[in-house]
């Protein structure tokens, strides 16, 4: 899957379950700069057990109720994924599948890429049925031992060799100083793959250094407006902020394919006014040597550049020349 930069907009399950807000979710992340648009399909009876417990910060209560008031019919995003499609002429609208059932929904779909997320890297069956699709397979390495990564890598690539694997961090969010972004180099070196970053920081700056390695796959959470609230708003950048984001990467990954040859058309320019230029310190006669300290090197540039300042020295004056005047090639035999 190698490529040139490519944003996921993670919009999860930010259209709380409308169509409407499905759809506004594809348009704006499309237009901040986002070449995909990725949501999940959950059904909540096969991703919770029933009851009271333990959910970390989360009350598991709040978390079953937001999950379940947001779902969408699945027909109504497969209508809203094959309008998206139309509109933009592409394949762009997928989703993390969290159960076999809505892997098997997604695949109807013809996605670009199916995601498994972090808490699914280790659900195999899942993998196993994702992987022998041969659709590209995107997934994040959160929570993750080596050995179990090992082991990740090893079952998909029994079925495919059509995979990133995503740098994830699994805190939600967490400072740039955690981001363990040196796994990339060590993921590059260890499996050979396309290594992507599933992106949890706040802003763009990790982004930045994973460009800076050759990291052709971001993942970003995204939401309309944080305001809406939802399970995941504290790290979802809202449309103007996506938009730097996308700018931020694939201007970095541009940046650092370039390699000095030859100055722009926008240095030359700058070079006439910022380089300095020969000019008589003095006024001088026709017939007159010129020596060193009859010059004066100033702004701008003129017909003769500094370095060739001693093709100037030991010439003879065509003509007198007042101080101040620049020295022509004209002006000298």
């Amino acid at each position: 899957m190698k490529s040139e930069v490519k944003v996921i907009s993670e919009a999860a399950m930010n259209h709380f379950g409308s169509p409407w807000l499905m759809m506004e979710s594809i348009i704006k992340s499309i237009e901040s700069g986002a070449d995909f648009v990725k949501f999940q399909l959950i059904d909540t009876n096969n991703l919770y057990a029933l009851g009271e417990y333990e959910y970390g910060k989360y009350d598991i209560n709040e978390i079953r109720r937001l999950r379940q008031d947001s779902s969408l019919d699945f027909e109504e995003f497969k209508k809203i994924s094959l309008d998206a499609k139309k509109k933009y002429s592409k394949n762009l609208v997928t989703a993390t599948p969290f159960d076999i059932e809505s892997l098997e929904n997604l695949l109807s779909l013809n996605p670009p890429f199916i995601k498994i997320a972090s808490g699914d890297n280790n659900y195999l069956e899942l993998i196993d049925l994702a992987a022998s699709t041969k659709i590209p397979l995107i997934i994040s390495t959160g929570m993750s031992t080596i050995k179990q990564i090992d082991n990740l890598v090893n079952l998909i690539q029994k079925k495919s060799n059509n995979i990133v694997l995503m740098h994830c961090v699994a805190e939600y969010p967490h400072n740039l100083e955690n981001s363990l972004l040196g796994s990339i180099d060590f993921f590059q070196d260890r499996y050979g793959l396309e290594i992507g970053f599933s992106d949890h920081t706040l802003g763009s700056s990790a982004a930045v250094i994973a460009a800076t390695k050759g990291v052709k796959w971001f993942e970003k959470h995204f939401t309309l407006s944080r305001k809406n609230g939802g399970v995941d708003f504290g790290h979802s950048l809202e449309p103007d902020e996506l938009f730097q984001y996308c700018l931020d990467v694939k201007s970095v990954s541009k940046a650092i394919k370039g390699i000095r040859k030859d100055p722009s058309e926008e240095e030359i320019l700058v070079a006439k006014r910022a380089r300095r230029g020969v000019y008589a310190n003095k006024n001088l006669s026709a017939n007159d040597v010129l020596k060193k300290e009859d010059l004066i090197f100033l702004r701008p540039e003129q017909d003769f550049p500094l370095e060739d300042i001693n093709k100037i020295i030991g010439s003879k004056l065509k003509s007198s020349i007042k101080k101040g005047d620049v020295i022509k090639k004209s002006d000298i035999s």
